[in-house]
């Protein structure tokens, strides 16, 4: 089952707060796997310090 909910925080690429879409695959066990941002994660400049998906990466192991 997939997931979606919006982290919220600083962007540093934008230099501003803003609120990133994320999409969830809930396994049967209750892991959760982040499988994608509305963001550039990945590709941006500062994906390796990302507060925003840190975050979101945070939940999903929870």
């Amino acid at each position: 089952m997939e997931t979606e909910e919006f982290i919220s925080g600083f962007c540093k690429k934008q230099n501003q707060t803003r609120m990133v879409f994320c999409e969830f695959e809930c396994s049967a066990d209750g892991r959760r796997t982040l499988l994608s941002t509305d963001c550039d994660y990945g590709k941006c400049e500062h994906s390796q310090t990302c507060a925003l998906v840190s975050g979101a990466k945070a939940g999903a192991a929870s």
